[in-house]
C-alpha cells in the first residue's frame, strides 16, 4: 500500500471550479480531500477532522489565504499542518508574506498535477519527519526527568545512610543496624531494577531496533516469567495460578514479550496485598491469542488508568509493602506491544483489583 494513499487534503479556494480542479487532480494520485470555499470555514472544517496537508487560495473575499493561515498557526493542535499557498501572484513581498504567515511552500496557477503532487508528498513527509523528531525529543525529556527523579532519590538516600555507618553514628552490633542493611539492599535493587529498564526503554525508542517475530509458546514464556518472580511473591504470601493450554503460540518475539510478562507480574505483585492472589489465563481463538493478568490488589482510579501508558504522564505509586515503583515499566509494556502488532487495556476498581489483557496475533500480520 502506498503510504501516502488516502491522506487528507484540505483544499480552500473562494472559486468552486478551482477547488473541483485542485481535489480531481489530488484525488488522482490516491489522496482523500475535503474541501471549503472560505477561510473561516475551512478553519471551522478542522475541528471534525485534521488533514495531513492543505492547499489554499491567498486571493479570498473576507479572510484571505494569509490570514486563515495565521489563525490556523495560532491552534496548538494545528499548528504543524504544512499549508500550501496556491497564487497566481508571484511577487517576491507576496511570497514573503505567505511564508512570513506560516506557510510552507507556494504553487502558481494554474498547476501541473504531477508537480502538485510531488510537493504535497515531499511536504507531507517532511511534516511527519518533524512530528517524529519532536516526540524522540519529549520521549528523551521525558527520560531525563525519571533519571533525575527516580534515580537520584535513592542513590541519595543510599549515599546518606552509608556517610552515617561511616561516621560511627550506627552500632554495627544493634538489631537497627540490620534493619539498615535489609533496606538498603532493597534500595539498591529496586535502583538496579529501575537503571535495567531505562536501558531497555532506551533502547526501545530506537528506530531501527528491530525484533525478531516468530511462532512463540506462550504457556512456556508465562511459566518462566513466573517462576523468575516467584520468591518476591512468596515473601507477600501470594499465589500466582497459571491456567494457559501448553499448545497455545503466538506470533511475537520473546524477549520483548517476556519483559511485558516480567512487567505485568511484577507489577501484579507489587500492588497485591500479603496473602493476596493472582491469576494468568490464556485463549486462543482463530487470529489471535489473549492473556489476562489477574490480581485482588488494590486497583486503580479511573484518572490513574487513563494516564499510566501516557508517556507525557509520569505514573508512580508505591507498591503494598512500600516497593519503589515509577510508570516507566508499563510505558515500555506498551512500545513493546505496539511492536509485536498487538493491543493492551486494562480494567481496574479501588480495592477489588486489576485486570491486564494482552492480545497478540497467532499468524504473522498481512
Amino acid at each position: 500500500m502506498n503510504k501516502f494513499e488516502n491522506k487528507l487534503i484540505l483544499v480552500i479556494d473562494d472559486n468552486p471550479m478551482n477547488v473541483l480542479l485542485a481535489c480531481k487532480t489530488v484525488e488522482n494520485f490516491g489522496f482523500r480531500t475535503i474541501s471549503a470555499e472560505s477561510g473561516a470555514s475551512g478553519i471551522a472544517s478542522l475541528e471534525n477532522e485534521i488533514p495531513s496537508l492543505i492547499l489554499m487560495d491567498i486571493m479570498m473575499p473576507e479572510m484571505d489565504g494569509y490570514e486563515a493561515c495565521r489563525e490556523i498557526k495560532k491552534v496548538d493542535k494545528w499548528k504543524e499542518i504544512p499549508i500550501i499557498f496556491l497564487t497566481a501572484n508571484v511577487h517576491t513581498e507576496n511570497l514573503l508574506e505567505g511564508f512570513a504567515a506560516g506557510g510552507v511552500d507556494y504553487i502558481t496557477k494554474p498547476f501541473k498535477g504531477e508537480e502538485l503532487n510531488v510537493r504535497i508528498k515531499n511536504h507531507i513527509e517532511l511534516a511527519e519527519s518533524r512530528s517524529t523528531i519532536l516526540e524522540m525529543n519529549r520521549s528523551r525529556d521525558k527520560l531525563y526527568s525519571i533519571i533525575a527523579h527516580d534515580v537520584r532519590s535513592p542513590l541519595s538516600g543510599i549515599l546518606q545512610t552509608l556517610d552515617a555507618i561511616d561516621q560511627g553514628y550506627i552500632n554495627p552490633n544493634s538489631e537497627d543496624f540490620k534493619e539498615i542493611i535489609h533496606q538498603l539492599k532493597n534500595r539498591t535493587k529496586d535502583t538496579s531494577t529501575l537503571l535495567s529498564s531505562l536501558l531497555e526503554w532506551t533502547r526501545a525508542q530506537d528506530p531501527t531496533k528491530t525484533i525478531l517475530q516468530k511462532q512463540t509458546n506462550i504457556h512456556l514464556l508465562v511459566n518462566n516469567c513466573s517462576h523468575l518472580l516467584e520468591a518476591t511473591a512468596q515473601n507477600k504470601g501470594i499465589s500466582i495460578s497459571i491456567n494457559i493450554d501448553e499448545k497455545i503460540n503466538a506470533f511475537c518475539d520473546e524477549v520483548t514479550i517476556h519483559t511485558v510478562f516480567r512487567n505485568l507480574i511484577s507489577n501484579a505483585i507489587k500492588f497485591t496485598k500479603n496473602n493476596g492472589t493472582i491469576s494468568i489465563e490464556g485463549q486462543q481463538s482463530e487470529d489471535k491469542v489473549s492473556i489476562k493478568v489477574q490480581d485482588s490488589g488494590i486497583g486503580m482510579s479511573t484518572e490513574a488508568i487513563e494516564n499510566i501508558f501516557e508517556k507525557n504522564q509520569h505514573f508512580t505509586s508505591t507498591g503494598t509493602a512500600n516497593e519503589s515503583g515509577t510508570g516507566l515499566g508499563l510505558m515500555l509494556v506498551k512500545d513493546f506491544v505496539r511492536m509485536n502488532k498487538g493491543s493492551i487495556r486494562v480494567e481496574s476498581a479501588i480495592g477489588v483489583g486489576t485486570t491486564f489483557t494482552l492480545e497478540l496475533p497467532v499468524y504473522k500480520p498481512l
